[in-house]
């Protein structure tokens, strides 16, 4: 049976996952440049190039999945850290 996971975990997964995501992102296909989303999982080629891509769209889905394990243990670890701290502070009172 699997634990049941903390609705805090979750919180702190989304925005973890969110904040993570746009500073790791690059938008330079308006100046001929690429696009980079994530820690990079996605990628759009933009500008010309020679001889032309045949898919100028790049998706990783093994990238993706590991960022959202690596986010979620760092949750769950904020989660399980915070309780703890908490939990201390009650006992010492």
């Amino acid at each position: 049976m699997l634990p049941k996971i903390p609705k805090a975990t979750w919180l702190i997964f989304f925005i973890l996952t969110v904040i993570i995501t746009i500073l790791f992102s690059k938008f330079d296909s308006p100046s001929d440049g690429n696009d980079t989303i994530g820690f990079p999982f996605y990628r759009y080629l933009g500008g010309r190039h020679s001889p032309e891509p045949t898919d100028r769209t790049y998706f990783n889905g093994i990238y993706l999945l590991l960022n959202l394990i690596i986010y979620f243990g760092i949750s769950y670890a904020l989660t399980c850290s915070i309780n703890k701290i908490k939990s201390k502070r009650v006992n010492t009172k």
